[in-house]
């Protein structure tokens, strides 16, 4: 069977190619391919700076949304046959930017007849990013959480998770237009990066919080950093992308002096580690709130032969919502 899809041939080196789709392996589906989203670690995967590294040539894209129409046998597999679902790209195979992928059947999760082709192809990354943020803030204890990125629709879903724990949140953003989409979100307070009082303010805002911890996107330059060191003793910053890619500005005395930390997460790593029963209970969390009604904003829809548009829309423009691409359109 001959596929359509981007092909990457090297970092930021791609286009729109045809290649033959190979016979279907035991707990393997072939998945007809109607949305993909661009995120974060896409744009990290193009210039070749995701942890995960496949040789070339490989279709890039992490996450999608389409319909089985074939299984190469097994119960799980067998299961999804004529199934809408959401899927993630395999470790060792082709990504979603394509007409058609082969994905592992436990990489592969039935969408409810409520969730649309389009929300559901956001389904992993943000949401099961966003759910264990809100895990690892009640774990700690903490009664603060900050966010970069604010305006994001992850923070937005980070707060929808955090709200049966009772924790008090702040948006942090980087411009002053960012501000009315990061209160939308959700959060009680939101600064704006680009204010020479915005240190000043948080620590006004979080100086009751004996425990806080900080999720940042952003990872470069000053501000993440600045961020910690405003923040109460012992916190902790998770770091979970780069959107800066400037030299990070640390300052060992804001772990020496304060006691708190600085560690890494990856979505990947982590579902790893989790059980067949974990995934399922995570994934029915994240299932009833798409059913909900709880959407995340798209702000454009491109084809595939409409790719280079489409990223530069969603780099400069992220806060304004995400950019899928249509993939039935090449059907």
């Amino acid at each position: 069977m001959i596929a359509k899809g981007i092909v990457l041939h090297g970092p930021n080196d791609f286009k729109l190619e045809e290649f033959t789709i190979p016979s279907l392996k035991k707990g393997q589906v072939l998945v007809e391919m109607a949305f993909t989203p661009f995120n974060p670690s896409d744009l990290a995967f193009l210039t070749g700076n995701y942890g995960l590294k496949k040789p070339y040539p490989v279709v890039p894209g992490l996450e999608g949304s389409g319909k089985v129409i074939s299984s190469g046998g097994g119960f799980l597999a067998n299961m999804l046959l004529n199934k809408r679902v959401a899927c993630t790209a395999p470790t060792n195979g082709n990504g979603t930017w394509a007409s058609h992928m082969i994905a592992d059947a436990t990489g592969c999760i039935k969408l409810s007849d409520q969730v649309s082709l389009e929300q559901g192809s956001m389904f992993f990354v943000n949401p099961l990013t966003a759910l264990s943020f809100a895990k690892q803030a009640a774990a700690m204890k903490a009664d603060l959480v900050v966010l970069s990125a604010a305006g994001s629709a992850l923070a937005k879903m980070i707060n929808y998770f955090l709200k049966p724990f009772n924790i008090k949140s702040i948006g942090v953003v980087r411009s002053e237009k960012n501000i009315a989409g990061a209160l939308a979100n959700g959060f009680h307070t939101v600064l704006n990066s680009s204010n020479n009082t915005y240190l000043s303010n948080l620590k006004t805002s979080g100086k009751t919080a004996k425990k806080a911890i900080f999720f940042d996107a952003v990872g470069g330059g000053e501000v993440p950093y600045q961020i910690l060191g405003a923040l109460p003793s012992r916190s902790t910053m998770v770091v979970y992308g780069r959107l800066d890619l400037n030299t990070p500005a640390f300052a060992p005395q804001d772990l020496i002096f304060t006691e708190s930390n600085i560690k890494g997460y990856w979505l990947a790593k982590e579902a790893s580690k989790k059980s067949l029963f974990e995934i399922l209970m995570d994934t029915k969390k994240v299932q009833n709130m798409l059913k909900n009604g709880f959407e995340t904003k798209i702000q454009k829809i491109v084809k595939l032969d409409q790719v280079e548009e489409g990223l530069k829309t969603y780099i400069s423009n992220m806060s304004e919502g995400k950019v899928l691409i249509d993939l039935k359109a090449d059907l």
